[in-house]
């Protein structure tokens, strides 16, 4: 029998552990759909099971669509497929699977490792459980046994531990500087953004070996921690991110805007609290907007100013100095990293899931600070429960929908495309092995199409003259289009057949009556 005193936090820690297997069984059972960046991701994944070398992304040649043109694919952190890869491979199972075992341990891994972090952070087990009881109630917990979103998830299971590794380090010695050399490259394959968190964890460890130092033995830490960060950065560098594109070096010229630093500001309760996902986005919109911008912007504003209490009450506050210097040092980094990128217009949306290590970090804050009055103890519980109600509604519904959606090859859920739609595309995929291309809109879809050679089109980000200067030359077999129904209303899905100038005469076929095909032989 557990002792009378860890008897709390013991059984926080066993229901959660025990939902969280319910929450992975169902997953198996039911595999997720996909967000458009793990579909690139995937596409990756295909085109290096047929052969292509490591992140490589094999497509037909716009110039002569009967060739192939290999692109690295720097976009993307390499772990949001690499990780469902490696269990597809030595489990044999299908990659809706892989993906449902990837999310299931990643959860796991984070809840035990935040909780081990706040531990170490000097809060109670009770305050510690409490605090990974309320993660695991937020919307941002839950989406990816819905939705699976790639770097994200990957990222939960890793940071926790990351900074527990941080704090851990007393002296900065030969294994110090091996665990920092590790981590700066696995945060990465996890998700690109992980740098700056990385640079915030290495501020950590210099801050916390050299305090009460002397100014030389501040400097000589700097350049022992600097070496490990070096050599990460360099193999990152000249291995990945060197050979392409990535978000920080797109931009399109400097900007301020409300958001620009308000938004990195409010990002303790915006990204800790779920509230970017629960309005479906205050700026940025995947779907149509749930209120309006001036009313997003006061709420961000709102946010901003209670962070700024948030960081006030923590550093007066909470006993623990170490805690207060985690928390900071992430709130500084993120706030000025984001806010140069949103300043210069780099391709980084405005969403609460690029700060979200900042807003778990709030958390047990959050919960040490209300724990102290039976008043703010029944606000802590009432949004306890609030998250709960609202995270539970929100994966039946999704669970659901997955759950009836149509499956492929992948075993993943296709939300946005009907039964008739997927049957179509899986069967002629398997008729015509290597002998055919595949026209898609979006990514989500390629990871069905296992046979054949895929042609991406992202319609949404082409303006009018951008899609009349659209060419695929050549011939290349049979030409399969799928086009949305509003595509063929609007024309779009005839300036795209025109653009295949090798191909003169397709026949459209209606699938759905949300889809139609276009194809056309050589």
């Amino acid at each position: 029998m557990f002792l009378e005193k860890d008897k709390p936090h013991r059984k926080i820690l066993l229901i959660l552990t025990g939902i969280t297997c319910v929450l992975g069984i169902l997953l198996f059972i039911a595999p997720p759909s996909i967000f458009p960046d793990p579909g690139w991701g995937f596409q990756v994944m295909r085109s290096m099971q047929r052969g292509a070398h490591f992140n490589t992304l094999v497509s037909p040649d716009p110039d002569n669509i009967a060739l192939d043109q290999k692109a690295f694919l720097s976009w993307w952190s390499p772990g949001q497929y690499l990780v469902p890869y490696f269990f597809q491979t030595i489990l044999w199972l299908n990659t809706g699977k892989a993906v449902a075992i990837t999310i299931f341990l990643c959860s796991l891994l984070g809840l035990a490792g935040y909780y081990k972090l706040f531990k170490l952070l000097g809060f109670s087990q009770r305050i510690a459980a409490i605090s990974v009881a309320f993660i695991a109630c937020q919307n941002y917990f839950i989406l990816p046994y819905v939705f699976y979103p790639g770097g994200e998830v990957l990222l939960f299971g890793f940071l926790g531990w990351f900074l527990h590794g941080c704090f851990s380090i007393g002296k900065i010695n030969w294994q110090a500087m091996v665990f920092l050399f590790a981590a700066g490259v696995a945060g990465f394959i996890c998700k690109s953004s992980a740098l700056w968190m990385y640079a915030a964890g290495l501020a950590c460890v210099w801050i916390n070996v050299s305090k009460n130092k002397k100014l030389q033995q501040w400097l000589f830490n700097g350049i022992l921690l600097a070496i490990p960060a070096i050599a990460a950065l360099a193999i990152i560098y000249v291995g990945y991110l060197s050979k392409g594109t990535n978000p920080s070096n797109a931009g399109d010229g400097w900007l301020i805007k409300p958001e620009t630093f308000s938004f990195p500001l409010a990002a303790p309760l915006l990204s800790g609290l779920s509230v970017d996902e629960m309005v479906n986005g205050l700026i940025y919109h995947p779907d149509t907007p749930l209120i309006s911008r001036g009313l997003s912007l006061a709420i961000i504003f709102v946010l901003a100013i209670g962070s700024l209490l948030l960081l006030r009450s923590i550093i007066r506050k909470v006993p623990n100095k170490n805690y207060a210097l985690a928390f900071g040092a992430f709130y500084l980094a993120g706030t000025l990293f984001l806010s140069y990128l949103y300043l210069k217009q780099a391709t980084v949306t405005f969403e609460g899931r690029h700060f979200r290590i900042i807003g778990i970090l709030a958390i047990p804050g959050i919960v040490y600070l209300l724990h102290q009055t039976k008043a703010t103890k029944t606000i802590l519980y009432v949004l306890f429960a609030g998250f709960t109600v609202w995270s539970t509604v929100y994966f039946v519904h999704g669970y659901i929908v997955n759950y009836q959606a149509p499956h492929g090859a992948s075993g993943l859920a296709q939300q946005a495309y009907d039964k008739p739609t997927i049957d179509a595309i899986t069967s002629l995929d398997a008729q015509h092995p290597n002998n055919a291309i595949f026209v898609i809109n979006s990514p989500d879809l390629g990871v069905e199409i296992v046979h054949n050679r895929v042609i991406t089109l992202d319609i949404g980000d082409m303006d009018a003259e951008d899609l009349a200067e659209l060419t695929n030359a050549g011939r290349a077999g049979t030409i399969y289009m799928l086009m949305p129904e509003n595509y063929v209303r609007n024309g779009v899905a005839a300036k795209i057949a025109k653009s295949f100038t090798g191909y003169h005469l397709f026949s459209i076929k209606q699938l759905s009556k949300d889809f139609y095909l276009y194809s056309a032989n050589n």
